[in-house]
């Protein structure tokens, strides 16, 4: 499939990043976010994966070291135009109860906003496919507050999609889903992915993000302890190194992609 946008270039150059005046989660971490590629950050529990996140998206400041789109720091890059090349979907998003879904929805349209301009048949357009694509086209007309944890996830999806960017970073994007729900919204990442957009997942289950991804990144400890195409670097000792969990790697049979079975 043809790339629906330039390959950017987004990385992280020796970044120093916490909260607060407390010791720094991640202390010198570099990473090159592969142009193109669907990119899951893997590992347990508080090692840095939403903060690596937050500090691409400049959500948080980095106390050291530069994160760099198209090699220009974007602690130097206008908000509205970082947001039109860079989407951030975060792990705990907060919106009035009172308002409507496709409003909220709509909200991803703001960077493509010029001051003077009306609302156009694109940005109508660029809503209605994002509902579509994140499933909850069948949701308009309700408010918000009405919705279940896992609909109000997938509305969010729907609002970081109208954003249309060519780079998605999505935190922990299944969270309250059920499986299928799960399945829709990493399809939806991969369709992304072979349609040109460089999309970078947290995610927590090993088997899902090694079935959709393209590209894994093993963090623990605030570092980067491994990354590869996961059937070059999903092995029975990175999973240990990293989880703490004996396991055996097996192909799942209808992918051939890695399974992480733990032995004890």
């Amino acid at each position: 499939m043809t790339s629906a946008h330039p390959q950017t270039v987004l990385s992280a150059r020796g970044i120093v990043v916490g909260y607060g005046k407390g010791d720094p989660i991640l202390d010198g971490l570099s990473l090159d976010v592969l142009p193109g590629e669907l990119t899951a950050i893997v590992g347990p529990n508080a090692c840095g994966k939403s903060t690596l996140l937050r500090a691409l998206a400049r959500v948080l400041r980095v106390r050291g070291g530069v994160v760099e789109l198209d090699g220009r720091a974007v602690s130097t890059m206008n908000q509205k135009a970082l947001a039109r090349r860079l989407g951030l979907l975060a792990q705990s998003s907060r919106a009035p109860a009172d308002i409507l879904v496709e409003e909220l929805v709509a909200r991803g349209r703001y960077p493509h906003q010029p001051p003077l301009r009306q609302w156009s048949e694109r940005d109508e357009h660029a809503v209605e496919r994002a509902m579509e694509d994140a499933g909850v086209s069948s949701l308009v007309g309700r408010r918000v507050g009405e919705l279940s944890g896992g609909q109000r996830q997938r509305v969010w999806i729907a609002m970081a999609l109208a954003q249309e960017t060519d780079i998605l970073l999505l935190d922990e994007p299944t969270t309250y889903l059920d499986l299928n729900h799960q399945l829709e919204v990493l399809r939806v990442a991969q369709r992304l992915h072979r349609g040109g957009t460089t999309v970078v997942a947290v995610l927590h289950d090993l088997h899902l993000a090694f079935r959709y991804a393209t590209h894994v990144v093993f963090m623990k400890d605030g570092s980067i302890v491994a990354q590869g195409r996961p059937s070059q670097v999903v092995n029975p000792d990175v999973i240990n190194r990293v989880f703490g969990v004996p396991c055996r790697i097996i192909d799942d049979p209808v992918t051939s992609t890695p399974i992480v079975i733990p032995t004890s």
